[in-house]
């Protein structure tokens, strides 16, 4: 097709006569279906120069490559010179202007198009107008322009099948999972029939939302509609289990997949992989990772991130760096998250010079670091007890509230007070109870019981709401003084608050009491154990030793 087309250009040429305008437009639409949309232009211009009048459709398949170029702005000015070229644009030149912007993000000059197009113009927007502006809404989670462009969209057309999904994607990624449902319920109410993509789109909201069995409720609907699911829809249905830690549901559904002739993609395989580190089953990941490789998939980027990730986190930091490796040799580079992975596994397997070769690393490829890498390397160097260096790499103008505890938590336990309240005055978040709960775990471990007290009031007169493990801390340290009155009582005030104690909190307790010799308050501590169905870390031994025979420990 393209030696035909080029040899019409040469004819052309020669030739002091013009083509025929459908002979035109076709050599015009087989140039850029063979990806030779510049010459075709070029071609374009050559015979508008020489006076030439060209099919409208030419000229709308020359807007419409521009804009899938990227080159929307140029489409625009071809738009407007139309008419000196004896040809009217029509909706379908202003639609490849209205998609062109919307896939670059510019809703805003979308919507002009599409008033233009309304107001000015003698042709019309029709559905396509619409939908590729509601499309580009969706992607930016514009919900209130939405509505309101629906309300416009009802004066000049009716919505089709097309219109309701991207209006259910849009509800759904901007979490609005009832409006979904409901603008579902609708869409049957006009007439029109769901399909793989309407359900797909509402699937992938409820299992991004924790929302499972509404997710399978809706994939039963196809089922018993007949309709099959597509690739996309088991990949966010297997992708929302696995993060629920649901992977025997998972897998069955993956082995329906693969019963229903539906190939999983790198999205599914993925997915699984990762469930299956998080669940702390490393083999069964592998093997997942092995069907992946015996399909024939390539690894991605996102699918290498998960398999350092579930291998660092199962402390095989020295698998993880041969995998990236591997994924180097492969021509792919390792991006931000992988590498602040590898350094965070370098760091808690005490190889602390690796670490910082992978910040090298970092800082070579031209990667801002963001505060998850910076809490990162704060923390590694921190937990490593150089907190000198710790203290070095904090940016105050990129910390966060992580941040900020990580370095806070490093300095109590080493007892630099003095320079936790200097990075608590300079502060530029607002402090949160992680902060106040580190500071009062440091000077409880002081001794300082009169300070962590002045503290936890000072989180209460902030509005801070005080959580188990601020009590844990406050109890702990009373009790490590023997101040078991002052303990129970802040055991008794966390009960008023609704707050449910753990084995933890318990264990110190009764271990204190132990020490003291109050057997009494121990016993009925470890009952009120047993009622709410929690086991205690004390042995039966001990237990039968220590309690009143009808105490039974579980």
């Amino acid at each position: 097709m393209v030696r035909e087309a080029l040899q019409f250009l040469s004819r052309l040429r020669k030739s002091p006569s013009f083509p025929d305008p459908l002979t035109f437009n076709k050599h015009i639409h087989h140039l850029i279906n063979s990806s030779c949309g510049v010459l075709s232009l070029k071609l374009l211009a050559y015979l508008v120069s020489r006076g030439y009048t060209p099919h409208r459709s030419s000229f709308n398949s020359i807007v419409s490559f521009l804009c899938k170029a990227g080159q929307v702005q140029f489409a625009q000015d071809i738009v407007r010179a139309m008419p000196k070229f004896g040809s009217l644009p029509d909706v379908v030149s202003f639609n490849s202007l209205i998609n062109g912007y919307c896939r670059n993000g510019d809703v805003g000059d979308a919507c002009l198009v599409l008033e233009r197009l309304r107001v000015v113009s003698v042709c019309k927007p029709d559905v396509v107008s619409f939908n590729s502006l509601f499309n580009g809404f969706s992607k930016k989670r514009m919900l209130v322009e939405v509505f309101v462009y629906m309300g416009v969209m009802l004066k000049c057309c009716s919505p089709n099948v097309v219109t309701y999904s991207t209006w259910i994607d849009a509800f759904c990624k901007s979490r609005e999972l009832e409006l979904g449902l409901k603008c579902l319920s609708f869409m049957k109410r006009d007439g029109l029939t769901p399909n793989v993509v309407t359900f797909t789109c509402l699937i992938d909201g409820y299992c991004k939302s924790g929302g499972l069995e509404v997710a399978v409720s809706l994939s039963e609907e196809m089922r018993r509609v007949g309709m099959y699911m597509n690739v996309v829809t088991y990949s966010a249905l297997i992708d929302g289990f696995c993060k629920q830690g649901e992977m025997q549901r998972a897998e069955e559904l993956y082995s329906r997949m693969r019963e229903d002739g539906v190939e999983p993609n790198s999205a599914v395989y993925t997915a699984l992989i990762d469930g299956c580190f998080k669940r702390g089953d490393g083999d069964n990941a592998m093997k997942f990772l092995a069907k992946m490789l015996n399909q024939g998939m390539k690894l991605d980027v996102a699918a290498y991130g998960v398999i350092v990730s579930g291998l660092c986190g199962s402390g095989k930091v020295k698998e993880a760096a041969e995998v990236v490796d591997e994924m180097e040799k492969g021509g792919l580079v390792p991006d931000e998250m992988i590498l602040t992975t590898m350094m965070n596994g370098y760091f808690k397997s005490g190889r602390v010079k690796d670490a910082v070769k992978v910040y090298g690393e970092f800082i070579e490829r031209g990667f801002e670091l963001d505060v998850v890498a910076l809490s990162t390397l704060i923390d590694g160097f921190a937990k490593s007890g150089q907190l000198h260096e710790a203290i070095g790499y904090f940016c105050k103008e990129k910390a966060n509230d992580v941040m900020y505890t990580v370095l806070i938590d490093a300095l109590c336990k080493e007892g630099d007070f003095v320079e936790v309240e200097r990075l608590f005055s300079k502060v530029l978040v607002v402090p949160d109870k992680f902060m106040y709960t580190s500071w009062i775990a440091g000077l409880c471990r002081q001794g300082n019981l009169v300070d962590a007290f002045k503290l936890k009031n000072k989180m209460v007169q902030e509005g801070l709401e005080l959580d188990l493990l601020t009590y844990t801390t406050l109890i702990n340290g009373l009790a490590s003084k023997g101040l078991m009155v002052e303990a129970r009582q802040v055991f008794d005030e966390m009960l008023r608050r609704e707050i449910i104690p753990d084995v933890a909190v318990f264990d110190l307790l009764i271990r204190a009491y132990e020490k003291e010799g109050d057997m009494t308050a121990a016993s009925e501590l470890l009952l009120d154990m047993q009622n709410r169905g929690l086991v205690t870390v004390v042995s039966v031994e001990d237990c039968s030793k220590q309690c009143d025979s009808e105490v039974t420990c579980t």
